[in-house]
């Protein structure tokens, strides 16, 4: 009969929290909605991109890796031509048309995906806790993008509308376990979790150090990020081991 009555009560103090956080959880997917239908109503949202398949397919199968989690996680194409993607709260990911189109190969899109999962994954994007520090976040953002060409001013749109919610901005640390727990995510859907590397080394030729997510404003060097990853992948042969450091012989996603 004690045990029954000490039961009852734990459940009782457990209700408040899991109504806060059911509470917050719809916060969150309403925030990934406004942001969403903002950007569509901007136009920024590509419909009909050639590599909307490919994106929808890998995307799957990271999210299935990345189970149990309690949002709907989807994927969505912008018109911008910048090598970016970043996840909102509720569990939408964005990502740039400018980096679908030059990753090589679908194992770096799915190290990608599983790098922006994993941000969701581990609480990373708590918008309740984090937007009193992302003041400037707007003004930044819109400055990156204030060159005046037409694929600028769609980045200045895209920054501009993701800026007025603000959740962004992780920690070194916090990327440092994002980029682990999506090689992990990347292996487990069945993809070669060196893409990781690949994905950092051609970024890093491209756009140099600065990396991508470029809205983040503390983010680790490239440089440091694959010197991590590659010790991390070496170190874990019952995770990674049937994994080899060679890249595939085809050049860039399939489209269609």
């Amino acid at each position: 009969m004690r045990y029954f009555a000490l039961l009852a009560f734990a459940l009782l103090c457990a209700a408040p929290a899991l109504a806060d956080q059911s509470s917050q959880h719809a916060k969150d997917v309403k925030l990934s909605q406004d942001i969403y239908n903002e950007y569509d109503a901007k136009h920024l949202i590509d419909h009909h991109s050639p590599y909307n398949a490919v994106l929808q397919r890998v995307g799957a199968k990271i999210s299935s890796a990345a189970q149990p989690h309690w949002f709907t996680e989807k994927f969505v194409i912008l018109r911008a031509g910048d090598l970016n993607a970043y996840a909102t709260p509720g569990g939408i990911v964005f990502v740039n048309s400018g980096l679908l189109s030059n990753v090589d190969n679908v194992d770096e899109l799915a190290n990608v995906l599983g790098h922006e999962t994993a941000h969701l994954t581990l609480g990373h994007l708590d918008s309740q806790q984090t937007q009193a520090a992302r003041k400037s976040f707007l003004y930044k953002v819109g400055h990156m993008f204030s060159n005046g060409s037409q694929a600028a001013q769609i980045g200045y749109s895209a920054g501009t509308a993701l800026g007025n919610y603000g959740f962004l901005n992780y920690t070194r640390q916090q990327e440092y376990a994002a980029d682990q727990l999506g090689v992990t995510y990347a292996a487990r859907a069945g993809f070669n979790p060196w893409g990781s590397v690949w994905f950092f080394d051609e970024l890093e030729r491209t756009v140099g150090d600065a990396g991508y997510e470029q809205y983040v404003e503390r983010h680790p060097s490239v440089t440091d990020r694959i010197q991590k990853l590659e010790a991390y992948i070496k170190e874990n042969p019952q995770s990674f081991g049937r994994w080899k450091n060679r890249r595939p012989s085809t050049t860039g996603l399939p489209q269609g």
